[in-house]
């Protein structure tokens, strides 16, 4: 492709389309010709805009939760293909149509609230269990967020929820209706049963061609349809991987190790115990008791206090909020307890349960890490000009695989695979990359073309060439003819099973025991354990437990196995109503469940209503724009 390019632009037209676009270079400039004002707006929700760079902040976040359960990241297009990236923008025009509606209502949060609240999150708490500048900014960080951006998160969250607990709080059905339900539900049934196997009835003869042929055209692609199957190469570039070849020279290791000394000097620590007190006469008087043999455990079980309320573990000096405190602490020796101390929530005792000395570093002992460190952070530079000379073979139009030998890298070869990765056998070849990217790259670019360089989360870089392509298919009737016909044969069976239950059971119905039915095929009727409704297991499916609901006392019923290809043929032997359960507490807990699942609902039902008052709308382009998807494949 790029020798075609380079032949084509040697023409006369070629060379007076450069010449233009090198004139519109020079009148308008290069960044007006290949960018533009993109609108990364997702959404709008009356007069408020929902950014894209926003939405994907939420994005990440869900899809890096969303990875944890998966055991591996999750590429932006696989949580597209899961309809995560819908779920995400779903949740927040459905949160703003609620914070412009709270705003529109009047409802506010003021500035004394929302500080009080940030104080008081968990997420924001040091050891001491108390609020920690600290913590708060690396929490920060860690969700890429500004402060700026937490308190006005808070301070819309507090007044949506005045307008949710407006909403759906109070919830409270009627005794009646709370208690007719919990008899519906808890109803349970009793049944004798038989299970008829699929060798009850006659196995059906071979099918005739129109019927085979029939049969194919209905079921052949959901019985044999096989998928698109590619090998290709791939050539993987990663920061880790050019970090091992570098060397680093042990004088620019003892310089960073200079620079970085006092990071890996261990600082002074402090196995410590607090506890607290709410006046100085209270902590003087039980400092007092120590001085007379009590123990620090002692004063803690005095206030039963459990080891974990009061022993802070190891800490630095930094990491005590309190300065008054953390200068008492340091101060103790191994076992000493202090002084009475005021802190932020009242007076306490220090006790210096160990004292951890300071250990300054060896050069020696953080060489390698100082040679890992430099070396990943020259990797980049160094990643950087390989793909450019990477980019630069394949300008050449060799194979992949050709093209990088010269720089002494080696192109992975990836047997046939599904775009899950799956090979013919149905397992993950042995090579095959981890990164799903690759896997999606392979599939998106043609055989013979040169699929452009990609990038991974980490600051990677992939190349991938397609080999061979067999296209998904559904095989012809003759290659499957022996399987196609052992399927018809096992669904006309199951159909004839299905119909001998039907007609077993309108027997039973129409006045004949079920023994006496059973007794025809050698079978001998069983009781079932007390049911209980949209309940499943192995012998009785959904389907059968619904159906056996559905009739009166006596009356017979049927339905699949819940595993294997039989049927249960079911007569109701004891109906058990859900008031023999319906004790106080009982009916109280459900109605809770009940109040709970209605408020849900309500508030599901009011969210859907004020978005289409403020006429919310999804802008797909954007969406797909901030992805890096394709545009449509979302279903906004």
């Amino acid at each position: 492709m790029l020798e075609q390019l380079r032949k084509n632009a040697s023409g006369f037209v070629a060379q007076i389309f450069i010449g233009l676009l090198v004139l519109s270079f020079a009148v308008w400039g290069i960044n007006d010709i290949f960018t533009g004002t993109v609108d990364t707006t997702v959404a709008t929700v009356g007069d408020e805009d929902i950014s894209g760079e926003l939405f994907m902040l939420e994005y990440r976040r869900e899809l890096q939760q969303r990875s944890q359960s998966f055991g591996r990241q999750l590429s932006t297009a696989e949580g597209q293909a899961l309809g995560f990236d819908r779920r995400v923008l779903d949740q927040m025009v459905g949160r703003t149509a609620l914070d412009v509606t709270a705003r529109n209502l009047g409802l506010a949060a003021g500035e004394d609230l929302v500080i009080e609240d940030i104080r008081n999150d968990p997420a924001f708490q040091g050891p001491t269990g108390q609020f920690d500048a600290q913590t708060f900014q690396q929490t920060l960080f860690a969700n890429g967020i500004s402060e700026a951006f937490l308190v006005d998160d808070r301070r819309r969250y507090i007044a949506r929820q005045q307008l949710v607990e407006a909403v759906s709080e109070n919830v409270d059905m009627p005794d009646a209706y709370a208690a007719a339900l919990f008899n519906v539900l808890n109803e349970r049934r009793k049944a004798n049963y038989v299970v008829l196997t699929p060798e009850m009835v006659p196995a059906p003869a071979d099918p005739d061609e129109t019927t085979l042929q029939n049969f194919y055209d209905v079921r052949g692609q959901a019985l044999f349809r096989e998928p698109e199957y590619r090998s290709f190469s791939y050539l993987l570039l990663t920061p880790e991987t050019v970090a091992e070849s570098l060397e680093i020279p042990e004088d620019q290791l003892r310089d960073e190790y200079a620079v970085r000394k006092a990071e890996f000097d261990q600082v002074e620590r402090r196995v410590l115990e607090q506890i607290s007190y709410p006046t100085r006469e209270e902590a003087e008087a039980a400092r007092a008791g120590l001085d007379e043999g009590k123990t620090f455990a002692a004063l803690a079980d005095a206030q039963e206090l459990e080891p974990g309320d009061y022993q802070l573990g190891t800490l630095t000096r930094r990491d005590i909020f309190s300065e008054d405190i953390a200068e008492a602490a340091f101060s103790l020796g191994n076992g000493e307890v202090s002084q009475p101390v005021e802190g932020p929530l009242g007076w306490v005792l220090i006790r210096a349960a160990q004292v951890i000395p300071a250990v300054e570093s060896k050069f020696e002992d953080v060489k390698d890490r100082l040679r890992d460190d430099l070396a990943l952070d020259r990797a980049y530079d160094e990643l950087f000009d390989l793909s450019n000379q990477v980019e630069d073979a394949r300008a050449g139009g060799l194979p992949l695989a050709q093209a990088v030998a010269d720089l002494n890298l080696e192109a992975t070869q990836v047997p046939p695979v599904t775009n899950a990765g799956l090979g013919r056998d149905g397992r993950r070849p042995d090579n095959l990359p981890v990164y799903e990217d690759i896997i999606a790259a392979a599939f998106e670019a043609q055989p013979g073309d040169e699929a452009p360089m990609g990038e991974l989360a980490d600051g990677s870089f992939f190349w991938v060439e397609v080999g061979e392509v067999t296209e998904a298919r559904t095989p012809p009737l003759e290659e499957v003819r022996a399987q196609l016909i052992a399927s018809w044969k096992e669904e006309e069976r199951e159909a004839a099973l299905l119909r001998l239950a039907a007609d077993l059971a309108a027997r039973v119905n129409g006045g004949e025991s079920l023994r006496s039915v059973a007794d025809e095929f050698g079978r001998t009727p069983l009781e079932t354990p007390a049911l209980q409704r949209g309940m499943s297991n192995e012998t009785f499916s959904r389907i059968a437990v619904n159906n056996l609901f559905s009739i009166g006392e006596g009356e017979a019923t049927y339905g699949p196995v819940g595993f294997g290809n039989s049927v249960v043929l079911l007569q109701v032997a004891d109906i058990i109503s859900g008031e023999e359960g319906q004790t106080q507490d009982a009916l109280a807990g459900f109605r809770q469940q009940i109040n709970q699942t209605v408020s849900g609902d309500l508030m599901y039902q009011y969210v859907n209503a004020v978005r289409q008052d403020l006429d919310a709308r999804v802008n797909p382009q954007a969406v797909a724009y901030v992805i890096g998807g394709d545009e449509g494949t979302g279903g906004y």
